[in-house]
């Protein structure tokens, strides 16, 4: 049988994504031995996930996908959990048995307190790069490309937010750095250029990349 539940404390973290570079969201809790990765991908790119939410469950190293219903700008993530996706849950959890009935909508009341209302960029950036595998799977575009060499300007089209997350992702550059970079990249309608690891270059330092773009908007820098 499934379970009924109303995340109702994502909000906070939901409008955040919403309005931040990457439009995403991601966070992880730790209840017990359980280690719980919360994402959603909000950019008008990811239409077939805005609406879902997933878990990765680290212990055990596996990913619940949940839609989410009703009105979310009011508070209204409602979701069904499976009866397989709750034993993974609470298998995630690793509780060692006592004879006690565990009471899995009480968890999840306190799941749901332990979403924080608000997140630093320098926190969420740091739960993305230790879930990169994951993040890699389902938040970004071309995953096997994770070397950067470079801009290229468009001339049809804009930046896509599944591309520029990759600056996240897989480089080690401060927070505020990549978001001047993003911000410049969709001033000068460019976007990143990648590679594969078997085409490895030195990768360029993404400061002078964002020179890079004042001097020279219109061409690669690789």
């Amino acid at each position: 049988m499934e379970t009924k539940f109303n995340f109702t404390n994502l909000l906070g973290v939901y409008l955040e994504g919403l309005n931040s570079e990457d439009k995403m969201t991601a966070f992880e809790i730790k209840i017990n031995n359980g280690r719980f990765v919360f994402m959603m991908f909000l950019s008008e790119e990811d239409s077939a996930r805005r609406d879902e939410l997933y878990i990765h469950l680290r212990r055990i190293n596996k990913i619940i996908k949940l839609k989410t219903y009703g009105n979310h700008l009011k508070g209204n993530f409602v979701v069904w959990i499976k009866e397989k996706d709750k034993e993974d849950i609470i298998s995630e959890l690793d509780l060692q048995k006592n004879g006690t009935m565990f009471d899995f909508k009480s968890f999840l009341e306190q799941l749901n307190d332990k979403i924080p209302n608000s997140i630093t960029k320098e926190e969420k950036i740091a739960t993305i790069r230790a879930n990169k595998g994951v993040i890699g799977e389902l938040g970004i575009d071309e995953n096997d490309k994770i070397i950067l060499i470079g801009t290229r300007h468009l001339s049809i089209g804009t930046p896509q937010d599944k591309t520029l997350r990759k600056l996240y992702v897989y480089t080690d550059s401060e927070v505020e750095v990549i978001e001047e970079f993003i911000e410049r990249l969709k001033e000068t309608n460019s976007t990143v250029a990648w590679t594969t690891e078997d085409n490895r270059k030195n990768a360029p330092d993404i400061r002078n990349l964002i020179n890079g773009l004042w001097l020279y908007p219109h061409i690669l820098i690789s």
